[in-house]
């Protein structure tokens, strides 16, 4: 049942309680005020029976008193009684009450029921030929067996009865009001954002991520609720976001690797094509031909082997730890940078021994990669230094050359996978475009960062940052 079906069924139950208890407690007052007549017609009946005029009991207007001179009880005057006696089957007046200062209709008796009643001493109400009623008790004389009759009029109960039923029924409507109000603050502050957050949720399921929960108030328990939603929302969407950049990124990667692959494939087969159809047919030729098929073999096989390692990387493969000095590898790859081309000055400042915890394949293909990339990547003789150091609690390894340095574009896209600042001379060069892409992904992997500052004419400096202090027992993943 909905909330709203079930406030107003509440306050209906409530307004039958409410009903019942005002008819209780009306009838239980009107009850003890009867209880009151009862005993003040009980108590008249010894002053009654022991008058000897009960005319002049009527014009004297006073309580009646006994020889000590002390109020007897009883009505606290007897011109508010009437009273009769049964004879011939018939009531006879003998006192009529006064009131509102006039003669008032008499009580309508009936001489048998009197007579029953007067048997049972048991009070109960007539009418009269007005809207007055009359509370009734009859009595037998043990001295004379005459019934007397006593009624007092119940007009100061009735109008007592009235004025409660009038207070009671002001108060049921004043509770009734409230309960109405705070029923439509309930539903305005409750069910009216509940209903906000269902139809935000039915847009949202719909396919609309960017929709959002209305006025969410975080000062109310739904307004909190629909906060918090929202921000779930975003963050749903951020990872929806997130996903389909990851697979525009997976779909320019695939048709990037096989535009790639697509060279060093046409070239090999064209060599094979040319040795089928017999166009090599000189020594030299043959061997130019071999040569080149086997340059773009080995391009082909780099490619793959990197990117190999990117798809380990994005597959969180295990890392095989282990206590390695970063230093060293520094050294060990400037000192491979140096056979490779002796004619370049290359400088090592790595003399302190700078602990990591890491793979050390993994982080020997980095320093190598950066050192690779500053010999491809700048004219011949250009200066190369490579550093080692520690900032607080991580270890920096720094590559930088006095090339001609980067565009703010490049500097950008510098760690996007295949990007090429100049592709043909990459190309040339047997680059692959994921040197750097590795690099970030091998320091990511660590728990670290790669970051590159460049500048035209300022040259390039690529920096990777790793933790120190890794604990023995760390699991590791590869990306």
């Amino acid at each position: 049942m909905p909330l709203r079906s079930r406030l107003l069924a509440g306050i209906a139950v409530i307004a039958v309680v409410l009903a019942i208890v005002t008819v209780a407690i009306t009838q239980i007052t009107e009850d003890n005020l009867l209880k009151q007549v009862d005993q003040q017609l009980a108590q008249a009946i010894t002053p009654i029976r022991d008058s000897d005029d009960i005319g002049k009991s009527r014009g004297s207007d006073a309580d009646t008193e006994d020889d000590g001179g002390h109020e007897e009880p009883g009505p606290k005057s007897l011109s508010s009684l009437y009273v009769g006696q049964v004879s011939d089957g018939r009531v006879s007046t003998l006192l009529t009450p006064t009131l509102g200062g006039g003669d008032g209709s008499p009580p309508v008796l009936d001489a048998q029921v009197a007579e029953a009643a007067a048997d049972r001493r048991t009070p109960y109400t007539v009418g009269a030929g007005d809207s007055t009623r009359y509370r009734v008790l009859s009595y037998r004389d043990d001295r004379t067996d005459v019934v007397t009759t006593l009624a007092m009029p119940l007009d100061t109960v009735d109008a007592a009865v009235d004025d409660l039923i009038r207070v009671e029924a002001i108060g049921v409507l004043v509770i009734l009001a409230a309960l109405a109000a705070l029923a439509w603050w309930v539903i305005r502050l409750g069910i009216r954002p509940v209903k906000s957050m269902t139809q935000a949720a039915s847009t949202i399921a719909a396919g609309d991520l960017s929709h959002r929960v209305p006025d969410a108030d975080p000062s109310t328990e739904a307004g909190e609720l629909g906060a918090a939603l929202n921000v779930m929302m975003g963050r749903i969407e951020s990872s929806f976001e997130e996903q389909e950049r990851a697979q525009e990124r997976l779909r320019d990667f695939v048709a990037d690797a096989s535009h790639e692959l697509r060279t060093p494939v046409a070239t090999i087969r064209g060599y094979a094509e040319l040795y089928r159809v017999g166009a090599l047919n000189s020594p030299d030729s043959l061997d130019d031909a071999m040569a080149r098929t086997e340059a773009e073999a080995i391009r082909m096989g780099t490619m793959v082997d990197d990117l190999l390692t990117l798809a380990r990387a994005d597959q969180d493969r295990p890392l095989e730890l282990g206590d390695l000095d970063l230093s060293a590898l520094a050294r060990d790859a400037a000192a491979d940078a140096a056979a490779v081309d002796p004619d370049r000055p290359i400088t090592a400042r790595a003399d302190d021994p700078l602990v990591v915890r890491g793979d050390q394949a993994r982080l020997r293909q980095v320093v190598a990669n950066l050192m690779t990339n500053a010999l491809v990547h700048t004219p011949p003789g250009t200066p190369v230094r490579i550093s080692t150091s520690r900032e607080g609690d991580q270890a920096v390894l720094a590559v930088h050359d006095d090339g001609p340095g980067m565009d703010d574009t490049t500097v950008e896209r510098a760690f996007e996978r295949f990007y090429r600042a100049d592709p043909s001379r990459s190309r040339h060069s047997g680059g692959s475009g994921l040197g750097l892409s590795i690099v970030e992904s091998m320091a990511r992997a660590h728990g670290g960062t790669a970051t590159l500052e460049s500048a035209p004419g300022d040259g390039t400096t690529v920096t990777v940052r790793l933790p120190l202090g890794r604990p023995s027992n760390s699991q590791e993943t590869l990306g």
